[in-house]
């Protein structure tokens, strides 16, 4: 019976990685090159509705823009709220105290197709020390190709380039009591803007804690903390986009590990350049193989709502395979819609 709805949830993500795949939008201006009213586009802002100053506030104060977009389908088909839910090798993403589950081994590879034809890919491997859980983490950006402009020929020069950035971190978790973990990250990141390349350090602090009732957690995280980097070309000054969560999760049917079973979280976000966002998301096991999910956050014009579907498959001596795959909206028209597709297992 369970393989019977491992197969059928195999299907169910097959089917809709293929029929939200090919959704095309109208025709793409090349990273880094479209521009609406004369703003500049830039295809790793997390809200293409920031870079045109739709909101008008705390707007294009921060750098690193790749670092806001969000890893792993499970955690963005729950709309992003993850932070307490974090449970998995996807936490070394999103709260590094997560990271405290993991019994021996589990590794994760996410793929993104992100607006503008460009797109991330990113990678995760921990490992039970005993004295404390031990990861690597790799997230890599790649914008598309696009034609350099000059002066001279300010219709394109016939000269290709290419912009991209790339983040790698390790984390360390621990369970301080048998509800309590605590987890960090320090991660070197380098930001290639085709004239120059930016690089800096920046740190990631996460907890999380039961709190006795039911199975009730809050958590919290402090993500991409660091200093303020300066390009030489230009002399501008941006900040990291750091974020502060404060979050909460709870089986709202049946418990965590029983044949079927839902959880809730809600998760309220605050963000250097951009207005705070609450993120509602929920998942649903059936046979505790299929999952279903869906979330939504509010002020998003992209990215404000968000479905997918994952499955976990155990094998002999209690290792498991899992796939995910997430999709959301992109309501003005102009990119395709972002997918995540995700692969990962323990051993």
């Amino acid at each position: 019976m369970k393989n019977g709805w491992f197969i059928l949830g195999l299907t169910l993500v097959a089917v809709t990685f293929l029929v939200v795949a090919p959704v095309d939008a109208i025709e793409q201006p090349a990273a880094g090159t479209g521009t609406r009213d004369g703003a500049l586009i830039d295809p790793k802002m997390e809200n293409i509705d920031k870079a045109w100053g739709l909101w008008g506030e705390r707007v294009g104060v921060s750098g690193f823009p790749f670092l806001k977009i969000g890893q792993g389908a499970r955690a963005e088909a729950m709309g992003g709220a993850y932070t307490a839910i974090a449970d998995d090798i996807n936490s070394a993403f999103w709260n590094p105290a997560g990271l405290g589950h993991v019994e021996n081994v589990a590794y994760t590879l996410n793929y993104t197709r992100w607006f503008a034809e460009s797109k991330v890919i990113s990678g995760a491997l921990a490992f039970n020390a005993g004295f404390g859980v031990i990861g690597l983490s790799v997230t890599s950006f790649a914008a598309q190709e696009f034609e350099v402009t000059t002066p001279t020929a300010p219709w394109g020069s016939g000269t290709m380039a290419q912009v991209g950035d790339i983040a790698i971190g390790g984390q360390f978790a621990k369970k301080m009591t048998d509800k309590f973990m605590l987890g960090g990250q320090i991660r070197w990141i380098q930001e290639d803007l085709y004239v120059e390349k930016v690089s800096t350090i920046d740190y990631t602090v996460g907890t999380h804690f039961y709190t006795g009732y039911r199975s009730s957690r809050i958590a919290m995280g402090f993500r991409n903390l660091g200093p303020n980097v300066k390009a030489t070309e230009g002399g501008f000054t941006s900040q990291m986009p750091t974020t502060y969560s404060l979050a909460g999760a709870m089986e709202v049917y049946g418990q965590k590990g029983d044949p079927s079973y839902a959880t809730l979280s809600v998760e309220h976000e605050f963000i250097t350049d951009f207005r705070p966002t609450t993120r509602i998301g929920g998942e649903l096991w059936v046979q505790n193989t299929l999952a279903l999910r869906g979330g939504y956050r509010t002020h998003m014009a992209l990215e404000s709502w968000s479905f997918g579907a994952g499955l976990k498959h155990e094998l002999v001596g209690g290792k498991l395979i899992t796939v995910d795959v997430s999709y959301h909206n992109e309501d003005l028209g102009l990119f395709d819609a972002p997918i995540r597709l995700t692969l990962g297992g323990t051993f």
